[in-house]
């Protein structure tokens, strides 16, 4: 598979809801509501992530980097196919989990903004570099770490303020 399967439409609303879901060999954004709109798989899997960058669970500095510019690489290449301006929500276990991490409250709908991922982000790089506090530790385990760096870069490279979390589909993200 090269760095991308995109399979996008350019899509004009401002308001496409977007889910994302992560499958065995890719992160997948699509719009359960509108079928016209064809989903974007990113080459992704934690499996990849893990026997690549994060070997037995162990954080590296230099492995964290080239994770950031592996995952950089796989989203770069759908950003200039891909709509602006499109909410995202997700009901995935290790996005919950890291809300939990970053503090967003528990809760029906919970919403993880930009900031509160790259504040993770950054803790995580301290812990990287053997700088983190004891009570600033996150958990130590490569499938967190694969999945901050990844959600990390999408919001970033995709331009989205916050991901909805929640257990079931929600009517408006508004």
């Amino acid at each position: 598979m090269n760095a991308t399967d995109t399979h996008a439409t350019v899509n004009t609303s401002q308001d496409l809801r977007l889910e994302l879901r992560f499958e065995p060999e890719t992160a997948c954004l699509y719009s359960p509501t509108n079928p016209n709109v064809r989903a974007l798989h990113i080459a992704f899997s934690h499996a990849r992530m893990e026997a690549h960058f994060f070997p037995k669970g162990q954080l590296q500095a230099t492995h964290l980097e080239r994770a950031i510019e592996w995952v950089e690489d796989q989203i770069q290449a759908a950003y200039a196919q891909w709509p602006k301006g499109n909410s995202l929500w997700s009901n995935e276990a290790d996005l919950h989990a890291l809300a939990d991490v970053a503090g967003v409250a528990q809760g029906e709908r919970r919403v993880l903004h930009v900031d509160a991922v790259e504040q993770t982000f950054s803790r995580l790089v301290l812990q990287a570099m053997g700088q983190s506090p004891g009570q600033e530790a996150l958990p130590s385990n490569a499938q967190f770490y694969a999945t901050l760096v990844f959600v990390r870069e999408l919001m970033h490279h995709l331009h989205f303020p916050h991901i909805l979390l929640a257990h079931q589909a929600p009517h408006s993200l508004r």
